[in-house]
């Protein structure tokens, strides 16, 4: 029996585009963080900063609880075409949002997208390809996905240099996303729907039709009977007895992989290191542009170790991948955290008197959005640091005196945390708790908010080696790359019955999508009250746990059709 590989390629490669979107939805994000803070006004480590960091998970749960149903409703074709467009109106949004509700709404929508997309473009996938080349097929989407990432750092960096001004260029990195959103929409119309899908709504030659397309006629009817085999006769089946049969006793192994598996993907932390990816590297001691630069190749290793697996899933299969990749997550989690264990804090009064001078910096920036204000030069009043003076433009004479006074009124507040902090200069601090909480006790009464100033100061502060940070977090984005991440959507897109893929692939991805959201959005929060070692050593033990489980628990599904899986599994 001859199968059509270029013709299934193509459709699996349209497909995931839908990952790409998520990928770079989901990573653009960490670009425009330290520039739309300051425009809405955000605190460091502020709970709102974290939510609209992570509010696209929000979405995205929402998105998982109903992709499923509506998919099995109205087809995975016309689910994946309204996941295109609410990707293209959440870039929209975002890009425009003048408050932060509005831009906290437009990544809920683009959550929504991500939710359909990355449920049912797997499933999708794997429905309609071949059992010997599904798994690097399904595992097209998360190439994608890493494209998407990678796409996303890199775009970010160059918008950085090609944009100066700080209060818009990370509304072009967001808008951006509107060009590959309108070119998934386009290419959907291509793909064909999936032969699974048609043949519980009843449509057998249909089905026959693009059966036919991936395979040859002997192919195409062995298919074809063997997936009658395991249907529905009747139609599909309603909610209620989908839901009856998901949780019963012969779907308690099945179920305990698909749960398991959704909750330890994102209690590794992927999702806390890529969307804080830029902030983790600068507080190793980076500067801006090289963190930036650094999250550009961490995007870089993520899509060759990717496609390293979508080379390895189908021939040595799905249980040594996740056993290799989880154990170099593991290690690699460890040794970041005992880098940041070992990790030193000190700072001088020229890296005082740095921090308080970018604050500064930022507090203008602020003051020109909040105040509508023109930006000019006026020598008669000379900034230490050099700065242009923001203003009111109403008239010269009144708009000069507005600047004088909101100038003064901003380097007493930098001159007085250089005189509050000067207590802290050349000390030794074991860890970043022991030294916030000496900047915060420095700052008492001094009517500044510390919160302000300690990721500044932390990271000028911070005697690390930063090489073997980076080596360490490249590790395990390499072990992540191989095993959790493609690995667990093929082995989703192969372990439930067709009858409740819809309603069973909704229900894991529900669950995988709020774990991701707890992580991504508690990260700033663990930093600041657990320290980086001892963050980086929680994930790490996860991964230890993840390896006895997948040893206990998953099951080797390389080669066997979807239907073959299901009698294994269920009967």
């Amino acid at each position: 029996m001859k199968q059509n590989t270029i013709y299934i390629t193509l459709i699996a490669f349209t497909a995931a585009i839908g990952g790409f979107l998520l990928g770079f939805d989901g990573s653009v994000i960490s670009g425009a963080v330290p520039f739309y803070k300051t425009v809405f006004n955000l605190d460091d480590g502020s709970f709102l900063l974290g939510f609209s960091v992570s509010c696209i998970i929000w979405g995205s749960i929402l998105g998982n609880f109903i992709a499923g149903p509506m998919s099995d409703k109205i087809g995975r074709k016309p689910s994946l075409l309204i996941a295109a467009v609410l990707f293209a109106v959440s870039a929209l949004i975002s890009a425009l949002a003048n408050n932060i509700n509005f831009f906290i709404f437009g990544r809920i929508i683009g959550g929504f997208g991500v939710g359909i997309a990355i449920l049912v473009a797997p499933v999708y996938i794997g429905e309609i390809a071949p059992a010997k080349d599904r798994g690097w097929l399904v595992s097209f989407n998360q190439l994608l996905i890493v494209i998407g990432l990678s796409a996303a750092y890199f775009s970010n960096y160059f918008v950085l240099k090609a944009f100066d001004d700080p209060l818009t260029n990370w509304r072009y990195m967001l808008g951006i996303e509107i060009i590959p959103a309108l070119i998934y929409f386009i290419g959907i119309f291509i793909i064909p729907e999936s032969p699974r899908w048609l043949l519980m709504k009843g449509r057998e030659s249909r089905a026959l039709d693009v059966l036919m397309k991936v395979g040859d006629e002997a192919y195409a009817k062995a298919e074809l009977e063997q997936i009658k085999k395991t249907i529905n006769p009747d139609g599909q089946e309603s909610l209620k007895s989908q839901a009856s049969f998901f949780f019963s006793k012969k779907m308690r192994l099945v179920l305990i992989i698909g749960f398991g598996l959704a909750i330890l993907q994102q209690f590794s932390g992927i999702n806390a290191i890529l969307y804080y990816a830029p902030m983790v590297f600068e507080s190793a001691g980076g500067g801006r542009d090289a963190a930036f630069m650094q999250a550009a190749v961490l995007g870089l290793v993520f899509l060759v170790m990717t496609i390293v697996s979508m080379f390895l899933i189908d021939r040595i299969g799905r249980k040594p991948l996740l056993y290799a990749g989880i154990s170099l997550m593991a290690f690699s989690l460890t040794f970041t955290g005992i880098q940041f264990k070992k990790a030193r804090y000190i700072v001088n009064s020229d890296q005082i008197t740095l921090t308080a001078n970018t604050i500064l910096e930022s507090d203008f920036w602020a003051l020109a959005k909040t105040k509508n204000s023109k930006l000019v030069n006026y020598d008669g009043f000379k900034l230490e640091a050099d700065m242009a003076i923001f203003f009111s433009g109403e008239d010269e004479i009144s708009s000069i005196a507005l600047a004088e006074e909101n100038a003064r009124a901003l380097i007493n507040k930098r001159n007085t945390f250089i005189t509050s902090v000067s207590g802290i200069k050349d000390k030794s601090y074991l860890n970043e708790l022991e030294f916030y909480s000496a900047i915060d006790q420095s700052l008492v009464g001094s009517g500044i908010a510390a919160s302000d100033y300690k990721p500044v100061l932390l990271k000028d502060g911070i005697k690390i080696n930063s090489f073997l940070v980076l080596l360490s977090i490249l590790g395990f984005i390499t072990g992540f790359s191989i095993s959790l991440g493609p690995v667990m959507w093929a082995i989703f897109s192969e372990i439930f019955p067709n009858r409740i893929r819809g309603f069973a692939i909704s229900a894991v991805g529900t669950i995988n999508a709020f774990s991701s959201f707890l992580v991504a959005t508690f990260f700033p929060v663990q930093l600041a009250n657990f320290g980086s070692s001892t963050t980086y050593f929680i994930y790490a033990g996860f991964m230890f746990f993840c390896l006895f489980f997948t040893w206990k628990y998953v099951v080797e599904t390389k080669g066997k059709s979807l239907e073959e899986l299901e009698k294994q599994l269920i009967d």
